[in-house]
């Protein structure tokens, strides 16, 4: 049987998204299989790195949010912090670069199939999505840290380190600082996005299994900055975050 597309792309998030329009404008037919409906939130830490910033201008894109200098890191009473020595980073919120991307990949004429594809089977000459007719030349997984399609592949490698969960919240306070912040304590990190004027994103990484609010108490100078009542999203989580592959 021939392949009915070049490349399949199984999720439908920025770096699936990015890749299907690359893969469009390089001349492939490409297809994408992404269930939800754009745009899809989850719990990320929503900042882009220079190098990112460059590859999303290369793809004719601009997408609004907060520039970002570098990164500093804080323990206690100690600092320390670099600049970015290429350019500005850029803190933006998922949900909106997600809608750029989804647009700029409907106006290439790269078709989004509402599809949820638990498996793919291959052979000499492409893959296949059993029960769908779809078939390609090639495979893109891009469907996520609890990756579907790596399962259905045998790529699954059970990882024997501690696990670590990530927690993510906006709160509607300025930023305080142009860097993203990390902090740290024996626990855990908190990691501090400025995404607008009056907007920061705080994503909690740690291996301790409890709610946001008492995660963030760990961290008091960054908790004094951010009152319950300026939190304008709820909570979103994902896990174990470390995943490998053969």
């Amino acid at each position: 049987m021939n392949a009915r597309h070049d490349l399949l792309v199984v999720g439908g998030g920025p770096a699936g998204l990015a890749t299907a329009l690359h893969a469009a404008r390089a001349g492939l037919d490409t297809i994408v299989a992404e269930p939800r409906q754009a745009p899809v939130d989850k719990a990320c830490g929503e900042g882009l790195m220079p190098g990112a910033v460059r590859h999303l201008a290369a793809l004719g894109l601009h997408a609004s949010g907060h520039p970002l200098t570098g990164i500093r890191y804080v323990q206690g009473t100690h600092r320390v912090q670099a600049a970015f020595r290429h350019g500005p980073g850029l803190g933006v919120r998922r949900t909106h670069l997600h809608s750029v991307l989804h647009q700029a990949v409907s106006e290439a004429g790269v078709p989004v199939l509402p599809l949820r594809v638990g498996e793919v089977r291959q052979d000499a000459t492409g893959v296949s999505v059993p029960g769908t007719g779809l078939r390609a030349r090639w495979l893109v997984a891009a469907d996520g840290l609890h990756s579907p399609v790596r399962r259905s592949l045998g790529l699954e490698v059970r990882n024997r380190a501690v696990p670590r969960y990530g927690l993510r919240r906006h709160y509607a306070v300025p930023p305080w600082s142009a860097y993203v912040e990390v902090h740290w304590v024996p626990h855990g990190e908190a990691y501090v996005t400025p995404l607008g004027p009056e907007l920061v994103g705080i994503a909690l990484l740690t291996g301790q299994r409890a709610p946001f609010a008492t995660q963030l108490q760990r961290f008091p100078e960054l908790a004094a900055r951010l009152p319950a009542e300026a939190a304008v999203t709820g909570v979103r989580g994902a896990g174990p975050l470390r995943q490998q592959t053969p």
